[in-house]
């Protein structure tokens, strides 16, 4: 089910926090990028089940998984210095050869889980081998990765050696890689999306008031934004409570934030949804409402059952507050929908078309 909502032709000016210098070392132009080669091909067969894999057809949802041939694509990475000193990793795969291809950076907890995955390093490969092929099997592996970059969409992500490192990016910082994305030779800088799982919807919500993309697609968080108090005994109930409730029995200042980060928001947004999930009522009357009171421009999809699961080990999910790398499980016939609509929504609101892969699933075995 789609929603959509009008965008208000005025927008409140003020300012959230303080926003630093214009420029960061993130944010600074030169030429070192390096590429790699992945055999892409070899890694989807040993590492995708079979069954979570079928052929995808135009009026049908697309695969779990896609799986890609590896002379289609290019990846590469460059090694970046954040404004804390420490060390990131600014990945990006790309049809090959391709020219003004519309782009999606994400915000997903995956990228750097399967980053630094433990694994067998094989007798003709170096360290460095190793760890590009690591950096880039977001895209070979992650459900979200793999059909938007199979659908000819560039996709971009950072990583680094811990969370901690991601996390002490200031927004200096996302505003010089997100401007690295728009200005990578084969994107279109006009088509430019944000992706977020719940899990970053803090970040991603915040960074989209401070930076205009084409589209921000959210996982609805579920949970209080800007707040690292979990509050489940409220949002249990809240289906039963009005949203005055809510706040007060929440955080009362947290209403204000939300009013102050919507308002700034000039991007489109669509809004992933469960409606049995225990956080549906509770961001109706959240969430959903001061998006209604900033009338901001947004559609929401409605997907029943849960998409995807976190197998915490510290933090909360409840928060938006992960202190380590979480395990990540799919539920593939309802993550394959999201996709459908995730494509959807990206290629009705580029104003390129990106070219699709070639998709090996549809190709005619010779013997």
């Amino acid at each position: 089910m789609i929603r959509q909502h009008p965008i208000s032709l005025s927008f409140p000016l003020f300012a959230f926090g303080l926003f630093l210098a214009t420029t960061s070392p993130a944010q600074e132009q030169d030429e070192g990028w390096s590429e790699f080669e992945t055999s892409v091909e070899t890694i989807a067969q040993d590492e995708l089940e079979e069954s979570n894999t079928t052929a995808a057809y135009p009026d049908e949802p697309p695969p779990f998984r896609r799986r890609i041939m590896r002379e289609d694509i290019t990846v590469r990475s460059k090694n970046l210095r954040l404004d804390s000193g420490k060390k990131i990793r600014l990945v990006y795969g790309t049809p090959k050869k391709a020219q003004n291809v519309p782009a999606v950076f994400v915000l997903d907890i995956e990228t750097n889980i399967l980053a630094n995955a433990p694994t067998f390093r094989g007798l003709n490969s170096t360290k460095r081998q190793q760890r590009d092929f690591l950096d880039a099997s977001y895209l070979l592996r992650s459900p979200f990765g793999s059909n938007m970059l199979g659908n000819g969409f560039a996709v971009a992500y950072i990583v680094a050696d811990d969370l901690e490192t991601i996390r002490s990016a200031r927004t200096p910082d996302w505003i010089g890689i997100f401007d690295r994305v728009r200005d990578l030779k084969p994107v279109d800088g006009n088509n430019v999306f944000l992706f977020s799982t719940r899990e970053y919807a803090n970040l991603s919500v915040y960074l989209t008031s401070r930076y205009n993309f084409s589209g921000f697609i959210l996982e609805e968080p579920g949970y209080l934004l800007f707040s690292s108090k979990t509050h489940e005994d409220v949002i249990r109930k809240s289906d039963k409570l009005s949203s005055e409730e809510i706040w007060r029995r929440t955080d009362p200042t947290r209403e204000f934030v939300y009013e102050k980060v919507f308002s700034r928001i000039r991007t489109p947004i669509m809004l992933i949804r469960n409606p049995d999930s225990a956080g549906y009522a509770f961001s109706e009357k959240t969430l959903i409402s001061k998006l209604n009171q900033t009338r901001s421009y947004y559609e929401t999809i409605e997907v029943r059952g849960m998409g995807r699961d976190l197998t915490v080990f510290g933090g909360s999910t409840n928060s938006g507050v992960i202190d380590v790398s979480p395990k990540v499980s799919y539920y593939p016939p309802t993550v394959s929908k999201w996709v459908y609509e995730i494509i959807s929504y990206m290629r009705i609101n580029s104003s390129v078309d990106p070219v699709a892969l070639r998709d090996p699933a549809n190709m005619r075995s010779w013997k």
